[in-house]
């Protein structure tokens, strides 16, 4: 009989995780999301985020680092058969290892003093959405904030895509798309916007003072709504036939160039 109510717990366990992995509605209500993988689940368990179990393939050897954050974290690994795994990673080759993580903040109090943020307007694609905030955690941006309809910046993709940026970068998650470019004022940042044509270079345009670079999604753009609060354009010089970059390589190459700017107009250490 306990082996019996112990299956029906993990079972249960894993539909839980399932939801987890498959509903933002499940993560928003939960105030917890699913990290996958030996890496990811490494990292959250060194990041400032509780992780609340982890779950494993009873075949798989686990990594030796990652059972001994897990033991000084008191975190709890629990073994499931491997069909399991697969039920509640979002993969179809999944790596035999889950995490049920801390759902962090994602309102507006995130916003401390920040001088650079980086800022998607319905930009749909959560590997997009993964992918810019790898690149601001990398470029030394203060917060990546996801405006209207975004993906899920906590879903498995997005995850992924984001390389653990984001259990370590700051995320905003604003659906009111006019709340939140208030908001974005209120905290004294300028809105940079891209496009083609009328707008300076991005390497002739000061991004040293305070910056929030937006963009919108691959098939609409920024839209209407907010390109009417941008305060400045620019646009990335290219060479060539290429029409366009798409909206992940054109963030990195502009969080980067303000990242250039930045340490360009620090005093050398030699002068200090």
């Amino acid at each position: 009989m306990s082996e019996q109510v112990s299956l029906s717990a993990r079972n249960s366990q894993v539909a839980r995780l399932r939801s987890l992995a498959r509903d933002r509605g499940a993560r928003s209500e939960a105030g917890r999301f699913v990290v996958e993988g030996t890496k990811l689940v490494t990292e959250a368990l060194q990041s400032n985020l509780d992780v609340w179990g982890i779950w494993f393939d009873d075949q798989a050897t686990l990594d030796s680092r990652l059972v001994a954050l897990a033991s000084s974290d008191h975190v709890d690994l629990q073994p499931v058969v491997a069909r399991g795994i697969e039920r509640i990673a979002s993969t179809s080759s999944p790596q035999p290892v889950v995490a049920e993580v801390e759902m962090p903040p994602v309102g507006w109090e995130n916003l401390t003093r920040p001088t650079a943020v980086l800022v998607g307007v319905n930009i749909n694609d959560p590997g997009n959405v993964g992918t810019l905030m790898r690149s601001a955690l990398a470029a030394g941006f203060d917060a990546f904030i996801a405006l209207g309809d975004c993906a899920d910046p906590f879903g498995p993709k997005a995850v992924r895509a984001s390389a653990g940026a984001c259990l370590r970068l700051d995320v905003v998650v604003e659906r009111d798309i006019s709340v939140g470019i208030g908001q974005v004022r209120n905290h004294e940042l300028a809105l940079v916007g891209t496009r083609m044509s009328e707008a300076t270079r991005c390497d002739e345009t000061d991004l040293v003072a305070p910056v929030a670079i937006v963009f919108g999604s691959e098939a609409h753009g920024i839209g209407d709504d907010v390109a009417s609060s941008i305060d400045m354009w620019v646009t990335i010089p290219m060479s060539g036939q290429v029409e366009s970059l798409n909206v992940a390589m054109a963030a990195t190459v502009l969080t980067y160039e303000t990242a250039r700017q930045r340490r360009n107009a620090e005093p050398h250490a030699a002068l200090l």
